[in-house]
């Protein structure tokens, strides 16, 4: 069993960790397209509901290690989902609501199954695949506002033009989000075409 003091404080070191990568991100929301900030609310929800709820979990019952870890997963992921839009949003606080559950019954089954170094080795594991993750997700977000985006002439949202769809209308390449956006597009290019930047 982990001590409940140590539990709180691992669990308020995430919770601090995650609040200062959502704030740092928040930076480039003007460039954050709604599949990046689906990312953002999911890693941030999922990464710091398993992390709280397994450090609970390890330390109490499951009831209290659920409650904080679907509450703590759940707020983070749309707390910082919210530069994805209502997607964002959205999906943050289902990785969130998931996340917290994992973490919180790997802790009580580790608590009740094991004792001593599987304790200490899974602490040391779940901390660094929590602190990979939140680096990567720095790194992910900075690659993809560096990358010059485009705006999906039908439904008005920013796509990678590396990875979306396209199509050519008088001599200019239109990108777009969706397949149903290209088909609108290719019915009536005259409609969209001057809506690009």
């Amino acid at each position: 069993m982990l001590d409940p003091i140590a539990a709180v404080a691992a669990s308020l070191a995430v919770m601090l960790l995650s609040a200062g990568v959502g704030i740092y991100l928040r930076r480039f929301r003007s460039d954050v397209t709604e599949m990046l900030g689906m990312m953002i609310g999911m890693t941030q929800g999922m990464m710091t509901g398993i992390a709280v709820g397994y450090f609970i979990g390890a330390a109490s019952d499951m009831f209290i290690s659920n409650l904080v870890g679907v509450l703590t997963g759940l707020t983070f992921g749309i707390v910082f989902g919210r530069v994805g839009g209502l997607i964002g949003m959205m999906d943050g606080g289902m990785g969130g609501a998931m996340g917290g559950m994992m973490g919180a019954m790997l802790g009580v089954m580790l608590q009740y199954l094991y004792d001593g170094w599987a304790i200490v080795i899974t602490n040391v594991l779940i901390g660094a695949i929590y602190v990979v993750a939140m680096a990567a997700l720095v790194i992910l977000v900075r690659q993809q506002v560096a990358a010059r985006m485009e705006i999906d002439p039908v439904c008005n949202m920013k796509v990678d033009p590396r990875t979306s769809l396209q199509a050519e209308y008088q001599g200019r390449t239109y990108y777009f989000c969706a397949p149903a956006c290209k088909r609108d597009f290719i019915k009536t290019p005259e409609v969209y075409a001057g809506r690009g930047p």
